[in-house]
């Protein structure tokens, strides 16, 4: 009796979880207006392809850059916190090479080229999202276009 149970048991509770996971089996059936009209992608246009990539040669352009900047900014900042006493935190380095510009003259100037940079590469990502924005609307107005066409 207790295997017959162990049996039972286990095997109904698969079933259930079967039964749960396939549903009625009731699809719906795709409406006319949400199928395209023809078939767009994106993959297949060379021209829009080559403009997302001369976006990413930018942006990894302006990422070289920044880690340029960045390393020398690392430089200045150790010089700087082997000026200071030991222990000293980063807000007393950052004081310190902002406090003394004859000291540490090129502070200044990475910490606008990084600002720079950074502006560079949300203008970067920022047209990198306008160019993307305006081919999905040139596919819906295709699309629509289409679906006109097929109304008639």
């Amino acid at each position: 009796m207790k295997i017959g149970y162990m049996l039972v048991v286990p095997l109904g509770a698969v079933l259930c979880a079967c039964a749960c996971l396939t549903g009625c089996g009731r699809e719906e059936s795709p409406t006319p207006s949400a199928a395209p009209a023809k078939d767009v992608s994106r993959a297949n246009d060379t021209a829009y392809q080559e403009q997302l990539k001369a976006f990413g040669k930018d942006k990894q352009g302006i990422g070289n850059q920044r880690a340029k900047i960045e390393s020398h900014m690392a430089l200045l900042r150790e010089r700087a916190r082997k000026a200071l006493p030991e222990g000293a935190t980063d807000a007393q380095v950052l004081a310190e090479l902002e406090g003394n510009p004859k000291k540490y003259p090129a502070w200044r100037e990475l910490t606008n080229a990084l600002k720079d940079n950074w502006a560079k590469e949300e203008q970067n990502r920022a047209a990198a999202q306008a160019a993307v924005r305006r081919r999905i609307q040139r596919e819906i107005a295709e699309r629509a276009q289409g679906a006109a066409k097929e109304a008639k």
